[in-house]
């Protein structure tokens, strides 16, 4: 098994042995109407807890979880994926538990934190909210903010299960396995949301330079202020500006420049609410705080015949490659760099200059208005056969999308066909 896919295997494996436990380990009948039932219910209820716990650890950003899940990207979507089953083993553990006739605290709280957590995971998995006559769509600020309240109303999970007349206590084992896993859960989420500001290292730049390559891109240039930012080529990092309320909350971009250079070259495009006003008032001597890098897109892993594909600002990525390359180029590269009309084109002086210099670097301009989508047989039909090639991917989530299948349609196996998922929410 791949490195990469051992995270989301251990978050399984955590709720999995928890079953397992109190399979083995179960508490011994005290008597209670619809004992089964009971065990059943907080077998299910303790397995949602575990899964919950441990997106509580992913949402911290822990670097060193990267390459057990492929990237943060991949973390992310393993803390999605998590999050939907920790949702139905609670609503299994509401329809199994003995219903009760009297009203109590540790009752009100267990429907509070259900109540509460499968609004907010709702939330996090839309971006919109149904309302009269339409939708309330949230900013990211808005999103990340109502997100940040999932470990308050997990933390009253925890006490409404401390509190009602749980079996759980007969088995010391399984008691002893849980509560150790949702106390540590909790501590993390303490640290990211009390600490992390103060712990976590950040590195202090300024914005030396801000010029709009076009109509909708921004190039930004960053130069340290004391210790340099540490990445590789291709990965991303999180960035808040400050002097300005609206640019302080941290966003992801991709870095655009090389790992050597001493100073850090952003390009993004305006297209939410955060990076179109980032485009119109950010400006030069703001000091920004720098965290990362993040990811796992990486060239340099693959074989020796590759192909990329950049469309529109995924460009960047790429950039940050090529700025890379040193004195010679190992592999044989076809690099195909779709935009819409010639006017979109960025650095292609650059890219044409790399492409003179290395012979095995080939560029492939594509103008989808004028020479139609670009299309796994037009790449075919440019660089010859893909199947035993490394594909690279990064531009908008349809264009990744549609390739990607039409790869696999051509035999790549899927293991070769390299993106990342910017779709955080």
């Amino acid at each position: 098994m791949e490195k990469r896919s051992t995270g989301t295997l251990a978050i399984f494996t955590l709720g999995a042995l928890n079953i397992i436990l109190w399979l083995v380990f179960t508490p011994p009948n005290d008597g209670r109407p619809f004992f089964i039932n009971q065990v059943a219910g907080e077998m299910l209820s303790t397995t949602a807890l575990i899964l919950m716990a441990c997106n509580l650890f992913l949402a911290a950003r822990p670097r060193l979880l990267e390459p057990y899940f492929g990237g943060l990207d991949q973390m992310y979507q393993a803390h999605k994926k998590t999050a939907i089953f920790a949702m139905i083993f609670l609503f299994a553990h509401f329809l199994v538990i003995p219903a009760q006739n009297n009203i109590n605290l540790g009752g009100d709280l267990g429907i509070t934190a259900l109540v509460g957590i499968v609004i907010l995971v709702l939330l996090a998995l839309t971006t919109r909210i149904p309302f009269v006559g339409g939708y309330i769509k949230l900013r990211y600020d808005q999103w990340r903010l109502t997100h940040r309240f999932i470990g308050l109303f997990f933390i009253i999970g925890i006490i409404h299960s401390l509190i009602v007349p749980a079996v759980i206590v007969g088995s010391p084992i399984v008691s002893l396995y849980v509560y150790t896993i949702a106390y540590s859960a909790v501590a993390a989420y303490v640290y990211k949301e009390l600490l992390e500001g103060v712990l976590r290292k950040k590195h202090t730049y300024i914005v030396e330079e801000v010029r709009k390559l076009n109509r909708s891109v921004v190039e930004i240039t960053l130069k340290p202020q004391q210790s340099r930012l540490r990445h590789r080529a291709g990965q991303f990092l999180y960035i808040s500006f400050s002097g300005d309320k609206l640019l302080a909350e941290a966003h992801p971009f991709t870095i655009s420049s090389s790992p050597n250079a001493e100073n850090v070259r952003l390009a993004v495009r305006a297209v939410g609410d955060f990076t179109q006003y980032l485009y119109a008032h950010l400006r030069t001597g703001m000091l920004a705080k720098l965290e990362g890098g993040y990811g796992m897109f990486e060239y340099k892993r693959g074989g020796q015949q590759q192909v990329w594909v950049a469309g529109g600002i995924g460009i960047t990525p790429f950039l940050s490659w090529i700025r890379d390359f040193g004195s010679q180029l190992e592999q044989a590269i076809d690099f195909f760099y779709t935009v819409r009309e010639p006017e979109e084109v960025l650095y292609l002086e650059e890219i044409n200059e790399a492409a003179a210099r290395y012979p095995n670097f080939r560029l492939h301009l594509i103008y989808s208005n004028k020479d139609g989508r670009l299309s796994a047989e037009n790449i075919v039909a440019s660089s010859g056969t893909v199947e035993h090639k490394e594909i690279y991917l990064c531009g908008p989530l349809a264009l990744i999308e549609s390739l990607r299948k039409q790869f696999i349609e051509l035999g790549v196996p899927a293991r070769r066909i390299h993106f990342e998922e910017f779709n955080f929410r």
